[in-house]
């Protein structure tokens, strides 16, 4: 099942990209390589459902030919004869976990790298960003709009921190410009600050100064995509913690839930077979392959609309990030649970 997903996945993305790798007139190693570095993250997002329907067909084969029964008659509890099926999702949450953290940004990294280069070698498509926050070096920024074509970040507040991370100055720029190889900031007032956060001394004003970002106009594109989505959990809590320090209470929410998102996710695999089992030694229909991939799909739907739900929820402040990251699974787990108990 996870082949033949990881299959349907590719010839989904090359049919969508085509276009852009005929006009861009990009190798077929390139091409090979960029997928090739695709597969962490291909893997990661069909794994679950994969894993999902290998379990409901499985078991629907055992209590099609009434396996389930004789198992049970020798004395076996249905909590005993899912214990290798859970067993190994957990397993194969601890691995995609693991993936996640030590193998994925790196892999995602030369893939956007690639795609920059050879796939979208300009800025021509890429759109208007709007409150873009990130970090760069020894400097924390938050930009108001950003527009790639222009490569120009507008009304730009800047924090710099010292080796032990305490703000140490405040900076506010009408307008960036990459020129040059560099960034210009236009209309500059820089502020001092001491160790509470308040102003010490007397603002300096420049009409025009380099501002020291190192990353370039696409690089920023990058830099955004990847962000909280294929940062490791160690960086994104780094990331809270400067947040903390300027008090951006509506970044750091969001954050937050990214963050409890990240420990969530590669635990899917648990959760939905969880969730399913019950389900799982009931299927005794003869079609039990075509029963399994429809339950499977739905089961997959329910889980991804029950997880973004929540997750819209904590984003809009309505509930807390912890919950709104473990709602989904949670449920899961709890019918799961619920329904082996009440299953005789």
């Amino acid at each position: 099942m996870l082949l033949v997903f990881i299959g349907l996945y590719f010839i989904i993305d090359i049919f969508t990209n085509l276009s852009d790798i005929l006009k861009a007139k990009t190798p077929p190693l390139i091409v090979i390589q960029y997928y090739f570095n695709s597969l962490p993250l291909i893997i990661m997002r069909v794994s679950p459902l994969s894993l999902l329907i290998s379990v409901l067909y499985t078991f629907g084969e055992l209590n099609k030919n009434n396996e389930v029964v004789g198992i049970r008659t020798a004395g076996l509890s249905l909590f005993r004869i899912s214990f290798p099926v859970i067993f190994f999702a957990l397993l194969l949450s601890i691995a995609t976990f693991y993936m996640q953290e030590k193998i994925l940004i790196y892999s995602q990294k030369k893939v956007e790298d690639i795609k920059s280069q050879f796939i979208e070698k300009n800025l021509e498509k890429a759109s208007v960003e709007k409150n873009l926050a990130f970090t760069s070096g020894d400097m924390i920024f938050f930009v108001q709009k950003f527009k790639p074509k222009k490569k120009t970040l507008e009304n730009v507040i800047i924090f710099k921190e010292d080796k032990n991370r305490n703000i140490t100055e405040k900076i506010l720029c009408n307008e960036m410009i990459y020129e040059k190889q560099a960034w210009v900031g236009k209309g500059i007032i820089e502020y001092a600050l001491d160790k509470g956060g308040n102003i010490s001394g007397t603002p300096e004003a420049f009409e025009s100064k380099e501002v020291l970002l190192k990353e370039k106009p696409n690089e920023l594109i990058l830099k955004k995509s990847m962000y909280s989505q294929f940062s490791s959990l160690g960086n994104l809590r780094k990331e809270m913690d400067r947040l903390k320090k300027v008090n951006a209470e509506s970044l750091l929410a969001n954050l937050t839930i990214d963050y409890y998102q990240k420990m969530a996710d590669p635990f899917s695999h648990l959760f939905l077979v969880l969730g399913s089992l019950p389900l799982a030694l009931e299927i005794k229909k003869r079609k039990v392959a075509l029963n399994s991939l429809g339950v499977g799909l739905i089961f997959g739907f329910i889980y991804v609309l029950t997880s973004s739900f929540s997750i819209a929820l904590g984003k809009s402040g309505i509930i807390l990030p912890l919950f709104s990251a473990w709602m989904a699974p949670v449920f899961f787990a709890t019918v799961g649970i619920t329904g082996l108990i009440l299953l005789k």
